[in-house]
């Protein structure tokens, strides 16, 4: 049976007590029972595996070493998300991604570039894992600060508070960058459908 959020709240507020007072297996615990989510986070926001296992890493050491300014009273996630997605933007300032353009050749204009889909299956199965990755190409064009609300909105289905919270912006801010961020992947949706 699923917690009601005030059980989870308490529950986690216990954890927290528990990991203050230097019982370590309270924060494994809290580290357990948020891990996938926080790895999902990092992931969507980095898009890349093994840069989303570091930061997810980095996030419970950041969360471990400043757990006193954790308000037990407050949701233990808005908290974590919070430095995770802190984390994710600071590693997508300093990693600028390269891009290649799929028409230039390779090497010096003598081979051209082989893109090869390698995931087999029925039409159905492929077409659904090009929208999902048309999408994630949109989500990876837009910038951390509207990238992040949209994944916490759409894909956590967190509320505009919950995230102007997580991200400890006002609510007219965040409401203004889904808006943005709206705006900015219909111009890239109505680019990629006039290519």
């Amino acid at each position: 049976m699923r917690q009601s959020p005030e059980d989870n709240l308490r529950e986690d507020a216990k954890l927290i007590r528990r990991a203050l007072n230097g019982e370590q297996s309270a924060f494994a615990k809290l580290l357990q029972k948020y891990r996938r989510q926080v790895y999902s986070l990092t992931m969507r926001m980095l898009g890349q595996a093994e840069d989303a296992e570091d930061a997810a890493q980095d996030t419970f050491m950041r969360a471990f070493q400043s757990l006193e300014s954790c308000d037990p009273n407050r949701p233990f996630l808005r908290w974590i998300y919070r430095i995770a997605y802190n984390l994710c933007v600071d590693r997508y300032r300093r990693r600028r991604l390269l891009t290649v353009s799929i028409d230039e050749t390779v090497g010096e204009g003598e081979i051209p570039r082989d893109l090869v889909d390698e995931s087999p299956g029925p039409d159905e199965l492929l077409a659904v894992k090009e929208e999902q990755r048309r999408l994630n190409e949109l989500l990876s064009a837009l910038p951390p600060r509207y990238r992040a609300v949209v994944v916490l909105r759409h894909q956590d289905d967190l509320s505009y508070e919950e995230i102007a919270d997580i991200l400890n912006l006002p609510l007219g801010t965040v409401k203004a960058r889904m808006h943005r961020a709206h705006g900015l992947l219909r111009k890239m949706l109505k680019r990629a459908g006039e290519g």
